[in-house]
Formats: C-alpha cells, structure tokens, sequence
C-alpha cells in the first residue's frame, strides 16, 4: 500500500500510555521560536518556548490524571496525543456508569488544581489573584504557571465535549435521564457554547480563539455520532456486524479476476485465502486499479497485497470489532472462526447500514412505547 504521512509522532512511553506530538504542536513551537527571535531576540524566544513546553508539561500531567482515574476501573488509556489546542486521551472505553465517568472527567481539572497548590506553596509569599499580571514582563515562571494551571482547569470544567466539563454534565445528566438523551442535550449544550465563544472570537479578532470553538463544535457532533454508535451496536457481536456472503479470492489468482469479481458484485476489497480457509491478506480496490494501471491484468493478486486485515472472533462484541477495524485503517476485516478460518467479512460500509438500520429500528420502538 502507499505509505500515508503520519501526522502524529511517538515521543515516549509512560506506564503503558504511548505519547504522541501531533505535527501542528512542532508548527507551533517553530512558528514561536523563529517569530520571537526575529521581533524581540533570542533570549524572548527562548524564554517563549520554555513557558509553552511547561504549558504542555501540565497539560500531560492533566491527561494522566484520567488514565491514574481510569486504571482504577480497569480502563486503560492507549495513547494521548498533544495539539496546540491542548492534549486528548484515548481510553479503551467509556464506562456507562455516571459514577465512574464523573470520577474519570474529574481527575483532570483536579490534577491542575493541585499542582497550582503545589506552586503556590513553592511560592511561599502571597499571590496576586490577577490575571492581567500573567502578560507583565516581572512576572515570574511559578507565577504563570499557577494560572495556567487555573485556567486549564476553569476551561477544562466548560460543558462542551470533548472537554471534561461536559463529560461531567453527560455524568450529572444521566442520574436523571437515559444516557442517550443525556449526551445528545450535552452536545446542544456544548455546541451552544461553542457558537458563543466563535462569535466572541470574531469581534474580538481571535483567530486562536475561533479555532478552538470550531473544533468544539465539531468534536461534539462527533460525540453524538460515537454514542448512537455505541447504542446501536449494543448487545450485538462480531458475527451480527459482519457479512456471510462474500468473495475471496487467492494468491494465484490474477488482478483481471478480481478486478472482474469487483465489477460483477460491486464488492471494493477481498479477502485474500490459502487453501485451508485462512484470510492472508486483503486486496483492496486502491491496489487492484494501480496494479492494473502500472502493471496490467495478468499479474497475481500476490505481487498486490501487502497488508494482513484484522483478525477478529465471531463472538467479540460488535463495537469492539468496529473499533479494531477503524484503528486498522483498513476497509475489511476478517471474523474468523475457532480454527483461525474466514467464516464473515466485515466493512465499514455493512457495519454503517447496520448502525442506520439499528438506529431507525430503536427509535421507531420508542415511539411506540
């Protein structure tokens, strides 16, 4: 396959948790040095960079406080990337439970607080609770970063996804009401906030600011979309999700046949097979048309495929298997039996109409109820 630009990049390891950079955080520490050393010297740059690292230092710190949080239910945390707009976490799951969601979204802001705490008895004299004194010149490290660590917290407390504040009211929200109808008002309120805080931006011409409200904007919609997943997938396997009508095809086989099979059936990809059953590889429709195209129609699908699709069980649930399939980047997976055999082919296309249809289905029954 053609090899896709990484936009995010690992920096270290810590308790299990890969830490990446994403490509803009880099732009943004070279945007801030080479601009400070040319309007106000290399001292003034140096001094930019070491505040933005420190401010990204606790915004680690503050991600880690939800993996501490969530370890404690047995939730693990894969990775968390940093961007110039702050880190995100990305957790195996997230529990239904309002009680443990509240604890897991709380962990963060709490982490900010007491490492202002910290600071602040570190400063030992009394503070100036004004924020304007963040911008002076004779302000000192410690001192910017107690606010910084006040306002990430106050921010992080916002109720808009995906911050924690509005993971907090979903939390609050659904000790009352069903946990769908909890996120879909989160997300309004969110998008609320993330409207106001982008008309705020453009008279007060912030284009920062207006970057972060569209963001929000769109990661709540995003929310939305991940819950109706989550509900419609629910109680359902690997096997539900997954196709049992397919085409396969073989190593000998040549890139004319299968081009020929994706004609006939418009089916895009194909699970490749051996002779006992076993998916090999995968040959997507990317492949085939560039094979065709540089090499022609008689070559074997072997001299195609490069990439072995993702192996998944017949009875692991439907979201797990959907969330193996996207984080493969690849748009097949085999579902395979107990002797390691093709049994099902699962896409993102079967398990979209599967989510359109459970969906329609689900809400048809709540008004009859």
């Amino acid at each position: 396959m053609n090899p896709k630009m990484k936009w995010s990049f690992q920096v270290g390891k810590i308790a299990g948790t890969r830490v990446k950079i994403h490509l803009t955080f880099v732009l943004l520490l070279a945007w801030v040095g080479v601009s400070g050393a040319l309007n106000q010297g290399i001292f003034t740059a140096v001094s930019s960079l070491v505040l933005l690292i420190l401010i990204f230092l606790c915004v680690l710190l503050h991600e880690f406080g939800h993996v501490i949080a969530a370890l404690r239910y047995g939730i693990t945390t894969p990775k968390i990337t940093l961007f110039p707009f702050g880190g995100v976490a990305t957790v195996s799951h997230i529990p239904k439970d309002p009680r443990k969601e509240l604890f897991i979204s709380f962990a963060g802001p709490l982490t900010n607080i007491l490492l202002a705490v910290i600071l602040l008895s570190i400063r030992g004299s009394a503070f100036e609770w004004n924020l304007a004194a963040i911008s002076k010149a004779e302000t000192t490290l410690v001192d910017r970063m107690i606010w910084v660590n006040v306002i990430l917290a106050v921010f992080n407390l916002i109720p808009a996804f995906p911050l924690d504040g509005g993971r907090i009211f979903r939390a609050l929200l659904s000790f009352a009401i069903d946990r769908m109808k909890a996120t879909f008002f989160a997300v309004r309120v969110g998008q609320g906030f993330a409207i106001a805080g982008a008309f705020i931006a453009v008279f007060a011409h912030q284009p920062f600011l207006f970057l972060i409200a569209l963001f929000l904007f769109f990661a709540a919609g995003s929310e939305a979309s991940m819950a109706e997943t989550e509900h419609a997938l629910e109680g359902l396997t690997a096997c539900d999700a997954s196709m049992g009508e397919f085409h396969t095809v073989e190593m000998d086989d040549t890139v004319d046949l299968a081009i020929k099979l994706m004609l006939d059936t418009s089916q895009p990809d194909f699970p490749v097979v051996n002779h006992s059953g076993q998916c090999i590889a995968i040959a997507t429709r990317q492949d085939l048309i560039r094979t065709l195209r540089e090499k022609g129609a008689e070559i074997p699908v072997r001299e195609v495929v490069q990439t072995l699709p993702a192996m998944i069980d017949l009875d692991v649930p439907a979201l797990d298997a959907w969330r193996k399939l996207v984080d493969s980047k690849l748009p097949g997976a085999a579902v395979v039996d107990s002797h390691g055999k093709l049994a099902r082919w699962l896409t993102r296309e079967n398990i979209s109409e599967l989510i359109l249809s459970r969906t329609a289905t689900l809400e048809y029954s709540h008004r009859q109820v």
